[in-house]
Protein backbone atom coordinates (compact mmCIF):
# COMPACT_ATOMS: atom_id res chain seq x y z
CA UNK A 1 0.00 0.00 0.00
CA UNK A 2 0.99 3.49 -0.85
CA UNK A 3 -0.30 6.41 -1.04
CA UNK A 4 1.18 8.30 -4.32
CA UNK A 5 1.80 11.88 -4.54
CA UNK A 6 3.80 14.66 -6.79
CA UNK A 7 4.72 18.21 -6.59
CA UNK A 8 2.93 21.61 -7.36
CA UNK A 9 4.04 24.88 -7.41
CA UNK A 10 1.36 27.62 -5.14
CA UNK A 11 1.02 30.05 -7.98
CA UNK A 12 -1.73 32.01 -5.71
CA UNK A 13 -0.19 35.32 -4.93
CA UNK A 14 -3.51 36.00 -2.50
CA UNK A 15 -0.87 33.62 -0.22
CA UNK A 16 2.28 35.62 0.13
CA UNK A 17 3.79 33.00 2.67
CA UNK A 18 2.95 29.97 0.00
CA UNK A 19 3.66 31.79 -2.94
CA UNK A 20 6.33 29.96 -4.86
CA UNK A 21 6.57 26.61 -2.85
CA UNK A 22 6.59 23.41 -3.61
CA UNK A 23 3.73 21.34 -2.09
CA UNK A 24 2.28 17.59 -2.07
CA UNK A 25 -0.50 16.69 -3.53
CA UNK A 26 -2.02 13.43 -3.41
CA UNK A 27 -2.78 11.44 -7.07
CA UNK A 28 -4.85 8.87 -7.90
CA UNK A 29 -4.42 5.97 -9.84
CA UNK A 30 -8.06 4.25 -9.59
CA UNK A 31 -11.70 4.45 -8.48
CA UNK A 32 -13.17 1.89 -5.91
CA UNK A 33 -17.09 1.63 -6.88
CA UNK A 34 -19.93 0.26 -4.76
CA UNK A 35 -19.16 -2.80 -7.53
CA UNK A 36 -15.51 -3.54 -6.55
CA UNK A 37 -16.27 -3.02 -2.91
CA UNK A 38 -19.49 -5.59 -3.22
CA UNK A 39 -17.13 -8.11 -5.00
CA UNK A 40 -14.16 -7.56 -2.23
CA UNK A 41 -16.29 -7.96 0.49
CA UNK A 42 -17.58 -10.72 -1.05
CA UNK A 43 -14.91 -12.50 -1.11
CA UNK A 44 -13.68 -11.57 2.27
CA UNK A 45 -17.12 -13.23 4.01
CA UNK A 46 -20.22 -15.31 3.38
CA UNK A 47 -22.29 -12.35 2.08
CA UNK A 48 -23.33 -12.17 -1.15
CA UNK A 49 -22.46 -9.61 -3.89
CA UNK A 50 -26.34 -8.37 -4.36
CA UNK A 51 -26.32 -8.65 -0.56
CA UNK A 52 -23.68 -6.31 0.22
CA UNK A 53 -24.72 -3.53 -2.44
CA UNK A 54 -27.97 -3.49 -1.32
CA UNK A 55 -26.65 -3.12 2.28
CA UNK A 56 -24.35 -0.15 0.83
CA UNK A 57 -26.89 1.65 -1.16
CA UNK A 58 -29.84 0.93 1.57
CA UNK A 59 -26.52 2.60 3.78
CA UNK A 60 -26.37 5.64 1.56
CA UNK A 61 -30.22 6.31 1.90
CA UNK A 62 -30.15 6.20 5.62
CA UNK A 63 -27.23 8.56 5.93
CA UNK A 64 -28.66 10.97 3.43
CA UNK A 65 -32.07 11.06 5.24
CA UNK A 66 -30.49 11.36 8.74
CA UNK A 67 -27.96 14.17 7.50
CA UNK A 68 -31.32 15.74 6.48
CA UNK A 69 -32.92 15.83 9.77
CA UNK A 70 -29.84 17.48 10.91
CA UNK A 71 -28.15 14.63 12.93
CA UNK A 72 -24.74 13.62 12.57
CA UNK A 73 -24.07 10.17 11.23
CA UNK A 74 -20.74 8.14 13.40
CA UNK A 75 -19.58 4.75 11.15
CA UNK A 76 -17.86 2.87 13.69
CA UNK A 77 -13.83 3.35 13.07
CA UNK A 78 -14.33 5.09 9.80
CA UNK A 79 -15.80 8.58 11.18
CA UNK A 80 -18.76 10.65 10.76
CA UNK A 81 -20.98 12.83 8.21
CA UNK A 82 -22.31 16.04 9.59
CA UNK A 83 -23.73 18.73 6.97
CA UNK A 84 -21.79 22.42 6.59
CA UNK A 85 -23.49 25.51 4.91
CA UNK A 86 -22.39 28.19 2.77
CA UNK A 87 -23.69 31.57 3.65
CA UNK A 88 -22.83 35.23 3.12
CA UNK A 89 -22.86 37.84 6.44
CA UNK A 90 -25.32 40.83 7.15
CA UNK A 91 -23.91 43.62 9.32
CA UNK A 92 -27.30 42.79 11.57
CA UNK A 93 -29.47 39.60 12.62
CA UNK A 94 -32.68 42.05 11.14
CA UNK A 95 -31.26 41.62 7.40
CA UNK A 96 -30.38 37.90 7.63
CA UNK A 97 -32.69 35.97 5.20
CA UNK A 98 -31.77 32.49 4.91
CA UNK A 99 -33.13 31.88 1.49
CA UNK A 100 -30.39 34.49 0.35
CA UNK A 101 -27.82 34.54 2.37
CA UNK A 102 -27.76 30.49 2.38
CA UNK A 103 -25.48 30.08 -0.61
CA UNK A 104 -24.99 26.14 -0.55
CA UNK A 105 -24.62 22.60 1.80
CA UNK A 106 -21.91 19.88 1.90
CA UNK A 107 -21.04 16.88 3.42
CA UNK A 108 -18.51 17.21 5.96
CA UNK A 109 -16.90 14.19 6.75
CA UNK A 110 -14.47 13.34 9.47
CA UNK A 111 -12.19 10.57 9.76
CA UNK A 112 -11.89 8.61 13.34
CA UNK A 113 -9.31 9.36 15.25
CA UNK A 114 -7.58 7.87 18.34
CA UNK A 115 -5.02 8.76 20.54
CA UNK A 116 -1.48 6.91 20.58
CA UNK A 117 -1.14 6.22 24.45
CA UNK A 118 3.01 6.29 24.26
CA UNK A 119 3.29 9.34 22.04
CA UNK A 120 -0.09 11.16 23.32
CA UNK A 121 -0.39 12.09 19.07
CA UNK A 122 -3.78 11.57 17.66
CA UNK A 123 -3.80 9.30 14.44
CA UNK A 124 -6.47 7.52 11.92
CA UNK A 125 -6.86 4.13 12.01
CA UNK A 126 -7.87 4.62 8.16
CA UNK A 127 -4.25 5.47 7.57
CA UNK A 128 -2.37 2.81 9.77
CA UNK A 129 0.23 1.26 7.67
CA UNK A 130 0.03 3.09 4.76
CA UNK A 131 3.39 4.63 2.94
CA UNK A 132 3.70 7.39 1.11
CA UNK A 133 5.33 7.88 -1.95
CA UNK A 134 6.22 9.72 -5.22
CA UNK A 135 3.98 8.64 -8.07
CA UNK A 136 5.25 7.25 -11.22
CA UNK A 137 5.54 9.87 -13.81
CA UNK A 138 3.38 7.66 -16.59
CA UNK A 139 0.30 7.88 -13.78
CA UNK A 140 -2.78 7.68 -15.90
CA UNK A 141 -5.63 9.75 -14.17
CA UNK A 142 -5.38 13.65 -14.43
CA UNK A 143 -4.38 15.30 -11.42
CA UNK A 144 -7.70 16.16 -9.20
CA UNK A 145 -9.15 19.54 -9.10
CA UNK A 146 -7.78 21.84 -5.81
CA UNK A 147 -10.07 21.79 -3.20
CA UNK A 148 -11.00 25.39 -2.06
CA UNK A 149 -9.29 24.44 1.36
CA UNK A 150 -6.03 22.72 0.30
CA UNK A 151 -3.30 24.76 -1.32
CA UNK A 152 -3.18 27.31 1.27
CA UNK A 153 0.48 25.79 2.24
CA UNK A 154 -0.30 25.49 6.35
Amino acid sequence: MAILYRLYQNNNRKNTKAYGKWYAHATYTGHYDIEALADEVQRNCSMKRSDVKAVIEELVEVIQRELGNSHTVTLGNLGTFRMGVRSTGTVTVREYNANKNITGVRVNFTPLRKKDSSTQKYYSPLTQGMVIREAPKNTVLPEPQEDEDEGDGE
